[in-house]
């Protein structure tokens, strides 16, 4: 279902009925886990070096059904004001973009926390080198969380009244473009440096400010943020693999919502920083995989081969490229 966008409600063998009965009875915490320790194995064959880029976000899936506490308000969802929200922990290197942990987040907890938990988590299996993190983090309470696990980090400025000032002084020539600078709330006061750089747009010159605690200049900082749209291409493009449903049932909605990310990063495995396979290249390749695993499995004794990648080759042939003879991936 996931690879054809298909929905278990139109299915015909199985049954609706017994597809979705099936899926109900999964236990989800084990599906997570099971998930997640997928995930931790493809990131291992991805990436040498343990100190890498991540970025955290959140995406808002629509929900057609009645109110339910764990769901979030946002009007500017498709034909609903309800929906489900996730937090996505992401690796954005160039080329191999991955999704580590995704979990639902209840309208009430705050952002920091789950910044907290997810950082605790990529800690355990990476260095984080750089976090990348929209507006919505710029906060004392989610600076001062960074700052205390000296990880190095670049977050877009909201445009205060002092941030405004300083854009224009800067933007008039009267200050440089880089500041020491004090983020204030209510939780108290951190030190950041303040970077402003221009860009030319429709409107005229813009000003971006963006707050770091690492030394560099504007333009290193604007060019390692603009990689942080790779985590909207790791939220987007699972799309290509969620399974469709109508179902009020916000388990099952999890659960694609797993499984979706699983298969798209397993794509980005079967790529290996390479342009392709494409999305319906590898939901072909991985048709065969699952149908000689079907065979094979018929045979419990028999011990199940790892097959090379190449088996992309046995379909029809194209004008594209695949993955070399080398790399493998377990049937």
């Amino acid at each position: 279902m996931g690879m054809d966008e298909a929905s278990g409600e139109r299915q015909s063998r199985p049954s609706p009925d017994v597809v979705l009965r099936r899926l109900h009875e999964v236990d989800e915490v084990m599906c997570r886990k099971k998930v997640e320790k997928l995930n931790e194995w493809i990131l291992e064959l991805l990436f040498s070096s343990e100190e890498l880029v991540i970025a955290i976000d959140f995406t808002i899936l629509p929900y057609y059904g009645e109110e339910n506490p764990m769901l979030v308000s946002d009007s500017r969802l498709p034909g609903t004001n309800l929906g489900i929200k996730f937090a996505v922990l992401s690796v954005v290197e160039e080329g191999k973009t991955i999704n580590l942990k995704a979990r639902q987040v209840g309208p009430f907890e705050s952002k920091v926390s789950v910044l907290e938990e997810l950082l605790d988590y990529a800690e355990k299996l990476l260095d984080p080198r750089l976090v990348l993190l929209d507006r919505g983090f710029y906060s004392v309470e989610a600076i001062r969380e960074l700052k205390s696990r000296n990880t190095g980090f670049i977050i877009p400025a909201k445009k205060t009244n002092p941030v405004e000032k300083i854009c224009k002084k800067f933007k008039k020539g009267e200050i440089s473009s880089e500041t020491d600078y004090t983020v204030s709330g209510t939780k108290g006061e951190e030190e950041v440096r303040l970077l402003l750089t221009e860009k030319e747009t429709e409107n005229g010159t813009e000003i971006h400010p963006f707050i770091t605690n690492l030394t560099i200049d504007p333009d290193e900082a604007s060019e390692n943020y603009s990689w942080r749209w790779r985590i909207e291409t790791n939220i987007r493009e699972p799309e290509k693999f969620k399974p469709f449903t109508t179902s009020r049932s916000m388990k099952l909605r999890r659960l694609y919502f797993l499984v979706s990310i699983l298969l798209y990063n397993l794509w980005i495995l079967t790529r290996n920083g390479k342009e392709h396979p494409r999305g319906h290249e590898f939901k072909d390749w991985l048709k065969i995989e699952l149908i000689s695993f079907k065979v094979l499995k018929k045979d419990k004794n028999e011990r199940l081969p790892t097959l090379p990648l190449n088996t992309l080759r046995k379909l029809p042939k194209t004008k594209n490229s695949y993955p070399d003879d080398r790399e493998t991936l377990p049937a």
